[in-house]
């Protein structure tokens, strides 16, 4: 809550005094990296950088951006310190399809916390009014359930799309006098078009989207159907929140947390509109840094100007993303991309995945194996993806050695042949 009221009073801050903090917390992380952290000390000296000539944001890019990839190599023994603080490990898997694991000590998880409280204040939203939210898992646990208590979370699955669990959510906003609703985009569309068939005409307030990108014909039926604002926004599986967008459009980046970049192929920031790869550093160093950070995703950064909202934050004009698609079962329910990552992602014997429907009830996943990938590995994804999604599902699988990117460069790994983008 510290965090959090922090958070609430910077971004009505002047930007002159944001940048003043963002130069003041990069300079700590930056040391803190070089003196504690192998991966970085190793880096900095190869490439001959020297922190103290770092005094400006526009110097980053000295500093060559930091992949998955090297990460992984360099996980945990060097590129993981000990902090004061508790901390845990996060799997995710993004939009590469690719297991990956990050450290996040509880002062830098305080943070990103705080800064979900605050997204959602962008739609409207205060402390304590009750929400339906769609996530992951319906196993809560101790803390996610007090937190569900506290904040009068009515929580569903993002991945039972079936007819029957989405009249089950639309009844819970009626029946609970719901105003808000919170989660991945791909399962609040289905809602939002289950609600229209059936003449659900109970107006909210306002939707808080994350975790997918927020397509335009999204929006258009989320809008459509439940008569109010969506809110998109911004963040990693890594610990970082991006940005959230404001009542005006514009994606408002949460400056006093991370420092956000746009960048050509070479590392070179780009001009605003102009689309090129994000990087990320985040202004904790926490129990693994992230420094220019290459999250995987592509946007465009914002025109410096002064939003009508009145909040001092720099913005993004768009967060492009990866594209997904929806794999639909013999029983009707609709399976997103976090369905498939939520399994895989627990799998480190797995390199990486992709998920293809070109028939209907039936899907064929691709696996790069690890050394250690074994057979029963597989029979637990295939009765874990059956038992979640549709016990009726005919899954085939096939071990290979690479899964090559699409013509466009970017790498889908769940793809149905079924349906158009707009289904």
């Amino acid at each position: 809550m510290a965090s959090y009221r922090f958070f609430r009073e910077s971004q009505w801050w002047p930007l002159d005094r944001l940048q003043e903090y963002q130069r003041d917390r990069l300079r700590e992380t930056l040391w803190t990296a070089y003196t504690q952290v192998p991966l970085y000390r190793d880096r900095f000296d190869q490439h001959g950088i020297q922190i103290e000539e770092i005094s400006k944001l526009c110097d980053l890019v000295q500093i060559p951006a930091i992949t998955k990839d090297d990460l992984r190599a360099a996980y945990p023994d060097r590129c993981v310190r000990k902090t004061n603080y508790p901390a845990r490990e996060f799997f995710t898997s993004g939009s590469s399809g690719r297991p990956f694991a990050v450290m996040v000590d509880s002062r830098s998880m305080s943070d990103a916390r705080a800064l979900m409280l605050l997204r959602a204040n962008f739609s409207g939203w205060r402390i304590g009014e009750p929400i339906l939210q769609t996530g992951m898992s319906l196993d809560r646990g101790v803390v996610k359930r007090t937190k569900d208590m506290l904040l009068g979370v009515q929580y569903a699955s993002a991945f039972n799309l079936s007819d029957q669990a989405l009249d089950h959510c639309l009844s819970l906003i009626e029946a609970r006098r719901l105003q808000y609703v919170m989660g991945y985009p791909g399962s609040i569309f289905f809602l939002a078009k289950r609600a229209r068939q059936l003449g659900f005409n109970n107006r909210l307030s306002g939707i808080v989207c994350w975790g997918d990108n927020l397509y335009r014909h999204y929006r258009d039926e989320m809008e459509a159907a439940f008569g109010c604002r969506v809110t998109d926004t911004y963040g990693c599986g890594e610990g970082i929140q991006v940005a959230a967008q404001c009542e005006e459009g514009a994606y408002h980046i949460f400056m006093p947390h991370v420092i956000v970049e746009v960048v050509d192929d070479t590392g070179v920031p780009v001009g605003p509109g102009t689309p090129g790869t994000i990087l990320l550093t985040r202004l904790d160093p926490g129990a693994m840094p992230l420094i220019r950070y290459q999250v995987g995703d592509v946007g465009r950064k914002g025109e410096e100007f002064s939003c009508p909202c009145g909040r001092g934050w720099a913005t993004l004009e768009a967060i492009e993303g990866r594209d997904t698609d929806v794999i639909i079962t013999p029983r009707g329910n609709r399976l997103i991309v976090h369905f498939f990552t939520g399994i895989f992602e627990y799998y480190p014997s797995i390199d990486s995945f992709k998920v293809t429907q070109q028939r209907p009830g039936a899907i064929h996943v691709e696996i790069v194996p690890r050394s250690e990938f074994r057979s029963e590995h597989w029979e637990k994804i295939k009765m874990e993806i059956m038992d979640k999604g549709d016990p009726d599902l005919e899954i085939e699988m096939s071990l290979v050695n690479d899964l090559p990117l699409e013509a466009s460069n970017k790498r889908r790994f769940v793809v149905s042949k079924l349906l158009s983008k707009k289904e």
